[in-house]
């Protein structure tokens, strides 16, 4: 193999993207450095010197990754719309988005994020969760409790947060099974904001009746 020329941040780049696809396309257990190497056109030793090894690579993918997924598209949040509803219609069109559609900002993250529900690692669901699962929450939790309009207790909260959430995703992580159910998830962005828009109105009416009921 020959090794490409070029600056040692471009070697790093190169070593980045390279894996990426490598992560994205198998899983870190079956990624080969050799193959990533090879693809980057980089010695093998490459990865040893930029990153130190193989599991801090599979970091350092996952790091861009989380970045290029959350900022693909601005988050909707609470105070960008009047009524709380809307925002909550806005929220979930824009999850949707993200979670179904892999496109140039962000190619790697929905295939990493499979492989990890497969086969977790050390440090990886932990950075989604801080860089990207996290805010997510967080804002979907305010936008909950905005809709409801009234106290909750902290079970019951978490419980639609995490409802709503589910919502979003289960097209996506259970995309093979819905298919051969003759429901196969949407792949365009129209097709996205229709589901969306069924999946949001369900959530508020649910919400609705807990603003609605007395203490949990």
């Amino acid at each position: 193999m020959a090794r490409a020329s070029g600056t040692t941040d471009d070697t790093r780049e190169r070593l980045l993207h390279a894996a990426g696809e490598e992560f994205a396309r198998v899983g870190f257990p079956a990624a080969s450095v050799r193959s990533i190497c090879d693809t980057a056109g980089a010695n093998v030793s490459a990865v040893k010197y930029h990153y130190g090894s193989k599991e801090d690579l599979y970091l350092a993918v996952w790091a861009v990754a989380a970045e290029q997924m959350v900022s693909a598209e601005p988050m909707p949040r609470l105070g960008d719309r009047e009524d709380p509803k809307d925002v909550l219609r806005d929220f979930v069109a824009w999850f949707m988005r993200l979670v179904l559609t892999e496109n140039k900002t962000h190619p790697w993250a929905g295939r990493l994020l499979a492989h990890e529900t497969v086969t977790p690692t050390p440090g990886a669901l932990e950075m989604f969760v801080r860089h990207c699962a996290g805010p997510i929450k967080d804002e979907m939790s305010r936008i909950v409790k905005a809709v409801v309009g009234r106290p909750l207790g902290k079970k019951t909260h978490d419980d639609l947060v995490f409802g709503v959430i589910a919502l979003c995703v289960n097209a996506k992580h259970s995309g093979e099974i819905l298919t051969k159910l003759g429901h196969p998830p949407p792949t365009s962005r129209a097709g996205i904001n229709r589901m969306a828009r069924v999946l949001a109105e369900f959530a508020i009416g649910g919400l609705a009746g807990f603003a609605d009921q007395g203490d949990d």
